[in-house]
């Protein structure tokens, strides 16, 4: 079991780059980072997030002597839960999970009274709009890095991914795009985000010999964008979260324990939000222990919010009611699902394993 360390994680890694831009940082600032943009004037920086890049998969498909290995900074830390929603929304907030509330694919909102994937908007296990407002950004509001950047003034913040207003298809497009921006006057902060190799691990697993094109598509694509870099433009890469295989766990395979669910777990297959009957909260533990054993860390809502799993801060006032009135954590290679019907992902990730837990910290700068 590997615990978020948030005196080196992403948020600490923003941190540093809103110091660098003149922006009043959230948190402790990564010293090994301070130290690197304290060495140079650099006009433009890139953080380049590349959805499910951990160490191990970094380690496992690439040489130490290519462009991502050799160029790597310091491993840190993922925040938790090491999933893409709660990370991605640190690292483009600067905020820890238990403060901005973004804290799984599934969040159950009882102001709406039902569960929601937290991007999409739908309802859970729908195709139905969960309200005809966005729910977690309603109820889960932040202030993104790029926005503050741009509010200051001091420079021109961007957002370049599938998903905003600089969209991309393709990780040659977001190299492109990145260029581009980069060649214009002025200083810039560019947040870029791709969603490999996470997209394919889900769909067939970490070890698929997919994984190992992905990765080497990867340093051939960061190698040109390297190669056109001037000497005052850093790239920062680094990942959300890492993955790994699990074998599935089900409710509906103990159908006493499933009984005593009010309604699906929430948040994450790995790090997962149970609502239990009132009438069996008090042997709700013993009775999953007996079906799951020591698969999961096994939290009340309330140790879950104190554990510090969330962030050291402040807690974000709606995580109470988000982590259930128990909270299971995979300390193992496994994860939690109501029903097979709701298991359609192999590569997984939100536990506190190495895997999942470490991620790079990789910089790049221009030679010409």
């Amino acid at each position: 079991m590997i615990l978020p360390d948030y005196h080196r994680c992403g948020t600490n890694m923003v941190a540093s780059i809103a110091q660098y831009f003149g922006v009043q940082p959230l948190h402790h600032t990564l010293p090994e980072l301070d130290a690197l943009l304290a060495s140079g004037q650099y006009r433009n920086i890139v953080l380049l997030v590349l959805d499910g890049m951990g160490m191990e998969v970094l380690e496992r498909c690439l040489k130490p002597d290519g462009l991502l290995r050799s160029r790597l900074i310091t491993p840190i830390s993922a925040v938790f839960p090491s999933t893409t929603t709660a990370a991605t929304t640190s690292l483009i907030s600067g905020l820890n999970p238990g403060e901005h509330g973004w804290i799984g694919w599934t969040l159950h909102f009882d102001q709406l009274g039902k569960s929601v994937d937290t991007f999409s908007n739908l309802a859970q296990f729908t195709n139905t709009p969960a309200a005809c407002f966005h729910a977690a950004e309603t109820f889960l509001p932040y202030q993104a890095l790029t926005d503050t950047v741009n509010r200051q003034g001091t420079a021109k913040a961007v957002t370049i991914s599938p998903y905003a207003n600089i969209r991309v298809n393709s990780l040659q497009q977001l190299v492109t795009k990145t260029v581009e921006v980069l060649r214009e006057p002025g200083q810039h902060y560019v947040y870029a985000y791709w969603g490999e190799p996470d997209h394919t691990m889900h769909r067939l697993g970490c070890h698929h010999a997919e994984i190992q094109h992905i990765m080497n598509n990867i340093e051939e694509r960061l190698i040109e964008l390297h190669q056109s870099l001037p000497k005052q433009d850093l790239v920062l890469v680094t990942a959300d979260h890492g993955l790994l295989d699990a074998p599935p766990d089900y409710f509906e395979d103990f159908p006493e324990l499933h009984a005593m669910l009010r309604m699906p777990p929430a948040v994450e297959p790995r790090a997962a939000a149970l609502y239990v009957q009132e009438k069996a909260l008090s042997v709700f533990p013993a009775a999953f222990k007996q079906a799951f054993g020591k698969r999961y860390w096994l939290m009340t809502g309330d140790e879950a919010v104190s554990s510090g799993l969330f962030g050291p801060d402040d807690m974000n006032p709606l995580l109470r009611s988000l982590v259930g009135d128990y909270f299971a954590v995979a300390v193992s290679n496994h994860a939690l699902f109501d029903r097979r019907e709701h298991c359609n992902v192999i590569g997984v990730h939100a536990g506190l394993t190495e895997q999942e837990m470490r991620v790079p910290l990789i910089a790049m700068s221009g030679d010409v």
